[in-house]
C-alpha cells in the first residue's frame, strides 16, 4: 500500500512532543510491513539539515492560494520524508518553534492545503491519507469536497489528545479558498459549543469526513464517549463510534534500548539492570544513600497533574526518597509554581529539578531511576511508562486511558500475575496518588524480590511498533476496500509515465 502521513511533527528533526516520535516509528514499521511510506511536515527554520543526507529539491516552485512553495525530499528510515517550504508572505514556518503562534490555525489550515496541492500536482494514486490530530484534520473536508480528483481511497485521522482541536472562525475557511458558511452546520464543522455557536471545529471536520477514527489507546477511546473526556465532541464522537478503534501506540525501541543507548553513563540488560543503574544515579550530584529515586518526565500543563507532581515532590522527601524532574510548563502561572518548588529546595540533594527539556538528560535520567511517576488526569496514551519500563524503571500511574492499558497494580487481585508491573491509583488527588507512592516505598524497601519481579516483566514488556502497525494496516486495507475512489485506468497511466519520462 502506499500511505502518505500528514503531520505537525517528524522525530528526531521536529518534535515537541510525543506525536514526533509516534509518526516515526510507525513509519518505520509499515515500511517493514511491505508498504511504501510517505510523511508531509512543514520545514521550520530550526530543522538541521545535517540530519538529512540526502536532502533535496522535488519541487521548486507550485502554487497555493496563489503563493509560491517548494517541496523538500529526503530518505528516512525507509521512509520518503517531505518538507513543505512555503514563501508565503506571512513566513508561516519560520519560526523557532512548532506551536504557540497567534496564527497558528492559518499556519496550519496553509499547510493542509499546500500538501493536497502537491499531491495533487504529484498525480499518483494513494491508499491511505493518514491525518495526526488537529493540525491537518481539515484535510479530510478539503479531500472529500475540494480535492475529489485526487486518488485516495481512505482517510484515517489517529487522535492523539482531544483536548487540542483548533477552533476557529468561518473566515478562517474562506482564506484557503473554502466557503466557510457551508461547514457551519451541525453535521459539518460546527462547534458543539452552545456558547459559540459561530465556531468552526477543525478537529471535528476529521472526524466526521474521515473513513476511520483511531483515538491512540482502547481504554482512551472509550473515554472520549463521556462528557468529561469528550472535550464537547461526545456527540460526534458518539456518531462516529462505527468506525472508531482505539489502537495502542508502541515505542521505538532501536532509540530507547537500555543495552545500547549512548546517552547513559552505564548501559544494562535484565541481569546487569542493578549495577547500572547505580552507575547512572552516580552521574548526578545527589544523595546516593536516599532511595528509592522517583521521577517524572513531562509537559507541566493541567492534564499531567503538576499539583500532583509537586505534592509528589515533597512526599518523596519525607519518605526518604530523591526525586527528579524533567520538564517545563508553556503556561507563566504553572511555571511560576515549580520554580518556587525549585527555590524552596536549592541545594537539596535529594532533588533534582530541570526547567530545560535535554533528549540526552531524559535517557539518563530513565536509566538511573527506581520509579516513574504518571499522575494524569488524563492520558490518550502515553509513552513515558512504556519507555520506564524498557528501562527496568517501576511506573506509578493513574489509571486512566493509555495507562490504564498499560499498567497494571501490583496489588490488584483481578489482574492475573503475571501482568502486574507497577503501581495504580483511581482518583486524581492527593490523597490517592501518595497512597501508591507510599506502597511502592514499602515493596522497594521491605521485599526486593518482589520488587526486582516488576522491573523483569517491565523489560520483558513488548512495546514496539509490532503490534500497533499491523492493527493500522488491517484498518488500512478495510477501509481501503470500501473506497470508491476512481481508479486510473491502464491507458492513463502509460500516458501519465510517458509525461514525466
Amino acid at each position: 500500500m502506499r500511505i502518505v502521513h500528514l503531520s505537525s511533527e517528524f522525530a528526531p528533526i521536529a518534535k515537541a512532543g510525543g506525536l514526533g516520535e509516534v509518526i516515526i516509528g510507525l513509519s518505520r514499521k509499515l515500511v517493514r510491513l511491505g508498504n511504501f511510506v510517505e510523511v508531509i511536515i512543514p520545514k521550520y527554520n530550526f530543522i538541521d539539515s545535517n540530519k538529512l543526507n540526502n536532502l533535496e529539491v522535488d519541487l521548486p516552485d507550485f502554487k497555493c492560494l496563489g503563493h509560491s512553495n517548494t517541496m523538500w525530499k529526503a530518505g528516512v528510515e525507509g521512509c520518503a520524508l517531505h518538507l513543505l517550504e512555503d514563501h508565503h508572505p506571512a513566513k508561516y514556518f519560520q519560526r523557532d518553534e512548532i506551536y504557540g503562534f497567534d496564527d497558528d490555525i492559518a499556519r496550519f489550515t496553509y499547510f493542509s492545503r499546500a500538501a493536497l496541492e502537491y499531491l495533487r500536482l504529484k498525480n499518483e494514486p494513494i491508499d491511505v491519507l493518514h491525518l495526526h490530530d488537529w493540525h491537518v484534520s481539515l484535510c479530510a473536508p478539503l479531500v472529500k469536497d475540494l480535492f475529489k480528483d485526487l486518488m485516495v481511497k481512505s482517510v484515517v485521522l489517529s487522535i492523539h489528545n482531544l483536548e487540542y482541536q483548533g477552533k476557529c472562525a468561518v473566515h478562517d475557511l474562506d482564506l484557503i479558498g473554502m466557503n466557510g458558511a457551508e461547514y457551519l452546520r451541525a453535521e459539518r464543522l460546527m462547534d458543539e459549543n452552545p456558547n459559540f455557536p459561530h465556531s468552526i471545529n477543525l478537529l471535528k471536520g476529521g472526524i466526521v469526513y474521515s473513513d476511520a477514527v483511531i483515538p491512540v489507546s482502547p481504554s482512551y477511546a472509550k473515554e472520549i464517549l463521556l462528557p468529561e473526556f469528550s472535550f464537547g465532541l461526545q456527540s460526534t464522537l458518539k456518531k462516529a463510534a462505527h468506525k472508531t478503534r482505539g489502537i495502542l501506540n508502541g515505542i521505538d525501541t532501536t532509540i530507547w534500548d537500555p543495552s545500547k543507548d549512548k546517552s547513559l553513563v552505564s548501559t544494562y540488560s535484565l541481569e546487569t539492570v542493578t549495577k547500572g543503574k547505580q552507575k547512572n544515579r552516580e552521574s548526578f550530584d545527589l544523595d546516593l544513600h536516599k532511595r528509592p529515586w522517583v521521577g517524572a518526565v513531562t509537559r507541566l500543563v493541567p492534564q499531567k497533574g503538576p499539583d500532583l507532581i509537586i505534592e509528589a515532590i515533597e512526599k518523596t522527601i519525607e519518605l526518604g526518597g530523591t526525586f527528579l524532574l524533567l520538564g517545563s510548563s508553556p503556561i507563566a502561572e504553572i511555571q511560576e509554581q515549580f520554580n518556587q518548588v525549585q527555590k524552596k529546595y536549592q541545594g537539596n540533594p535529594q532533588v533534582l529539578l530541570n526547567y530545560n527539556y535535554d533528549d540526552q538528560l531524559a535517557h539518563l535520567i530513565y536509566g538511573a531511576l527506581d520509579l516513574l511517576l504518571v499522575p494524569s488526569r488524563f492520558e490518550p496514551c502515553g509513552l513515558t511508562q512504556l519507555i520506564a519500563m524498557r528501562y527496568g524503571t517501576v511506573p506509578i500511574v493513574r489509571s486512566t486511558g493509555g495507562l490504564k492499558d498499560t499498567v497494571f497494580d501490583c496489588d490488584d487481585p483481578s489482574v492475573a500475575v503475571e501482568k502486574r508491573n507497577g503501581f495504580t491509583f483511581a482518583d486524581f488527588t492527593k490523597k490517592s496518588m501518595c497512597s501508591a507512592l507510599e506502597r511502592a516505598f514499602h515493596l522497594f524497601r521491605t521485599d526486593p524480590t518482589s520488587f526486582h519481579t516488576l522491573i523483569r516483566r517491565g523489560m520483558q514488556s513488548d512495546f514496539s511498533w509490532k503490534k500497533p502497525a499491523l492493527e493500522y494496516q488491517k484498518i488500512y486495507a478495510q477501509t481501503s476496500m470500501k473506497s470508491k475512489a476512481p481508479q486510473k485506468t491502464l491507458k492513463e497511466r502509460i500516458d501519465r509515465l510517458a509525461d514525466t519520462a
